[in-house]
């Protein structure tokens, strides 16, 4: 039955709603303001009948105010398409990437080929000699050493389908089970190794009395269908239609977050609480196989039955609780199996080839089931779009007398009446403009929350030219004075941060301390934190759910091992958090400066250079000077883009003409590169000086990090190295007993752009410890260009033999790749010890926080 519209006969209780109490509250406000001047309220006074006539109007934008949300950010055209571009679905925003055992059986099971999954700790033990402080592959029986039982390393049982049966079926399940681990490894852990399930096999003998209407052979294949079931429980899946349909025990319904929690799946959902009742069954109950018998349409009685493990000779001592080995599926033997059937005490059997039949048609039913992949999401509400900014001028309902009205005054107004008339619209137009206004920001609700870092104004006004005579009014030009009126840069920058800040907030994130330590360390501005945060909300789904996946060792080309963008998603996340735009894993301690950033010969053998963007050929900087050599070109390259790096490297200069232009300055303010350009606005200036920024971050930056997983360096073969440990507990410089359960060595470089401001650096090394798992232990370590620069050829070697591209010199590359990485020290910036009456504005010695330097002597 369809919901019919209908008028409510009671007032609207929402007083901006209700034209009467508008009406009443403003001419109160009225008589309070103005009762010694004004004391005729009755509705001829021209103020009493504005006042009426502004209520209305009033009332209108209220109700515009109220439409659904999905209205308001409806837009005109295809609604659909611009909405799903805008928002995120449920699917792509509420599942994650798996971190229990639980959500790995799901990824598993959701496989074709996959039966059921388990996956169980593995047992990894090394010795620690505490005597000679070294770890050991073997109990050497010394005193002083002890086991070290490593966490987090696994062992994946899989069962397979019933139809799976040759070795190469079996193979080829296997390794796509092996590949979509990889590909969802968390960071820390690891698989050891891949098995196959071990079975026991029971056999079921019966006599059952049928109904006289049974159909033999259907109900012989449900029995052996269903007892298998029991026997080895599947794992049942849902389709989103059907997940919306169950409900808890408790009645109540499953919620949108609670259906889409877990790995996305394509297959379905798989419900938690069936999933930890689908293990290997440890008994088999004789009664509730007999009740599941029972409840096979056509089955009147169960005169006997017994079910043993395959072999029994002698009846067993308890036949109605039967064992089943310890981490054996119990599997039906049909073929040892015998069921008999009568119909009113006459024996009925069902031909061998039907009963294998419907059996077949009921594996294949629940197989189909399980694996056909369906795409399921909730779709996006898509509103109506109403035109919210559309604005008729409330002149137009002025009674004619007033001349306001497209009629306008009759031709026997003098010139004194209608410059009375023009008068009364130019004062009323103050109201016209703020209601208008009010609609053209109601329209732009879709670009206020928006994530598009172009956007450059988040106050929106309209002209109103829908009331006679409107261009005796404005002068030239009208819009562009009431926007330059309402809003100007520095002020759309702080509200389009407030905007983004609540975007944020939405996703209980935070770019406050961000932001904070940028303004005091870097001196930026509003303006150059807007295109963090766009891209940080734009990324939300990966940067979210993939906040602890590992990266996927098991990539074997080159574009997955260096300069890849193949790294953990925390990596990814602190790259967001940090500002860092290039998160790949790339050289850190040579930038690779090529043909685009060219060193030009002049014919008086000197040189210049220059960086030009790689796409469009455009010269972003260019040398400021010559240079003898192409040495002395090249390292002032690298100056010049390193100052450009942070925001305290630009001179910015004005012309005697009014043009805007900027300079890349050292410490002491010599110019070290020029932007052979010039801009008409320091608006303009300061774009080109954000968007230079991106450029070199993206292309240039020296910025980024290495987050090595000490799990994955333990060794594979017997000669391979095994890491360092300290087994002293007062030991603060190196491991303890257990190296590699649950650390991480996050490599960064002390010489970055800004990683050489300690107070920016104290601030990385928080960030990273907030975002790094609860579990894990981060090892943070700061180097110079040297140590990175040797540290990641190795790191490089190491890559290529997880993966398996390379497999050369293993054991030496791995002892080469141990020994620097477990000798690298953290590196500070060296500071001079000044006397005590050295002003303020000295640089402080900080200990653990500086390098002792040596003081210039001055002639």
């Amino acid at each position: 039955m369809h919901s019919q519209l209908t008028i409510p006969k009671e007032k609207q209780a929402e007083p901006a709603l209700n034209q009467e109490t508008l009406y009443a509250l403003g001419l109160e406000h009225a008589q309070r303001l103005a009762s010694r001047l004004w004391t005729d309220y009755n509705v001829h006074d021209p103020g009493v009948t504005t006042l009426e006539l502004l209520c209305y109007a009033l009332t209108d934008l209220a109700y515009r105010a109220s439409f659904p949300v999905k209205d308001l950010l409806a837009a005109a055209g295809d609604n659909a398409g611009e909405m799903k571009q805008r928002f995120f679905t449920a699917r792509q925003i509420l599942p994650n990437r798996p971190l229990t055992q639980p959500d790995y059986r799901k990824m598993l099971i959701d496989l074709k080929g996959v039966r059921n999954a388990w996956v169980q700790p593995a047992a990894v033990t090394y010795y620690a000699d505490t005597v000679e402080g070294k770890l050991l592959k073997e109990d050497s029986g010394k005193p002083g050493v002890h086991a070290v039982d490593l966490h987090g390393v696994y062992d994946v049982i899989l069962e397979y389908m019933d139809d799976i049966t040759s070795e190469a079926e079996r193979a080829k399940v296997k390794e796509s089970a092996r590949a979509r681990l990889r590909a969802n490894r968390n960071l820390c852990e690891d698989f050891a190794g891949f098995g196959e399930v071990e079975t026991q096999e029971f056999v079921i003998c019966a006599e059952l009395e049928l109904a006289p209407d049974a159909d033999v052979a259907n109900v012989q294949a449900e029995i052996y269908f269903q007892t298998q079931q029991y026997l080895a429980p599947a794992v049942a899946n849902y389709t989103l239609t059907e997940m919306l349909a169950r409900r808890h025990e408790d009645g109540s319904a499953f919620t949108v977050d609670e259906i889409f929690n877990g790995p996305a799946l394509d297959c379905g959902f798989i419900d938690d609480d069936e999933l930890a009742a689908a293990e290997l069954r440890t008994e088999i109950r004789l009664s509730d196989v007999i009740s599941i018998i029972m409840d096979i349409e056509g089955v009147r009685a169960v005169r006997e039955i017994v079910i043993n493990p395959k072999g029994t000779k002698a009846p067993l001592a308890n036949k109605w609780i039967v064992p089943v080995k310890a981490r054996k599926k119990a599997s039906l033997n049909r073929g040892e199996s015998r069921l008999v059937f009568s119909k009113r005490n006459m024996p009925v059997t069902a031909a061998a080839a039907k009963v294998q039949e419907r059996l077949n048609a009921l594996v294949d039913a629940a197989r189909a089931k399980a694996e056909t992949a369906e795409a399921y999401d909730l779709e996006i509400p898509i509103g109506k779009y109403r035109d919210p900014a559309a604005y008729h001028s409330f002149q137009n309902h002025f009674p004619a007398v007033y001349g306001l009205s497209e009629q306008g005054l009759s031709g026997a107004a003098d010139e004194t009446r209608k410059a009375l008339a023009l008068q009364f619209k130019a004062y009323l137009l103050f109201f016209d403009q703020i209601m208008a206004n009010y609609v053209a920001q109601l329209s732009r609700a879709k670009d206020l929350l928006a994530t598009d870092p172009a956007l450059k104004r988040t106050y929106f006004a309209q002209v109103v030219d829908s009331f006679t005579d409107y261009a005796k009014i404005y002068g030239g030009g009208p819009l562009a004075s009431i926007e330059g009126a309402l809003e100007d840069d520095a002020a759309f920058a702080v509200r389009r941060n407030r905007f983004l800040d609540h975007l944020i907030a939405r996703f209980a994130e935070r770019f406050t301390d961000f932001a904070n330590i940028m303004y005091s360390a870097f001196g930026s501005n509003p303006a150059a934190l807007i295109p963090f945060k766009c891209e940080f909300l734009r990324q939300y789904p990966a940067i979210s759910s993939e906040r602890s996946l590992a990266y996927n060792d098991s990539l074997k080309n080159d574009a997955d091992l260096w300069n890849s963008a193949n790294v953990s998603g925390l990596e990814k996340r602190l790259a967001k958090l940090l500002g860092i735009r290039n998160f790949t894993r790339r050289n850190l301690g040579e930038i690779t400066y090529d043909i685009y950033a060219e060193v030009d010969s002049t014919p008086g053998d000197e040189f210049r250079w220059r960086v030009r963007h790689r796409e469009t050929g455009q010269i972003l900087l260019s040398s400021s000077t010559k240079y003898t050599v192409p040495m002395l070109a090249k390292a002032e390259m690298q100056t010049a883009i390193g100052l450009a790096l942070i925001p305290q490297g630009y001179q910015r200069k004005v012309t005697a003409s009014g043009k805007h232009f900027f300079n890349i300055v050292d410490a002491t303010g010599n110019v070290v590169a020029r932007r052979l350009a010039y801009f008409g606005t320091a608006e303009a200036m300061e774009a080109a000086i954000a968007a230079l920024i991106e450029y070199l971050q993206i292309n240039y930056s020296d910025e980024g990090m290495y987050l090595i997983e000490a799990i994955l360096l333990r060794p594979s073969a017997n000669p391979d190295p095994l890491l360092p440990i300290c087994p002293d507990p007062n030991c603060t410089d190196c491991a303890e007993a257990d190296p590699y359960s649950y650390r991480i060595h996050v490599i960064l470089p002390a010489y970055g752009s800004r990683f050489a401001n300690m107070d920016f650096r104290r601030f990385v090394e928080e960030v990273i410890r907030e975002e790094t798992p609860a579990h894990i232990l981060p090892r943070v370590c700061w180097i110079g260009k040297d140590d990175m620069a040797a540290l990641e050829k190795v790191y490089r070697d190491w890559v290529h033999l997880r993966a398996g591209a390379e497999s050369a010199g293993r054991t030496a590359k791995l002892r080469a790749f141990i020994e620097l990485l477990y000798a690298a020290r953290n590196v500070y910036p060296p500071r001079q010890l000044h006397d005590c009456d050295s002003g303020e504005d000295k640089p402080k010695f900080l200990l653990g926080q500086s390098a002792l330097g040596t003081m210039n002597e001055t002639p």
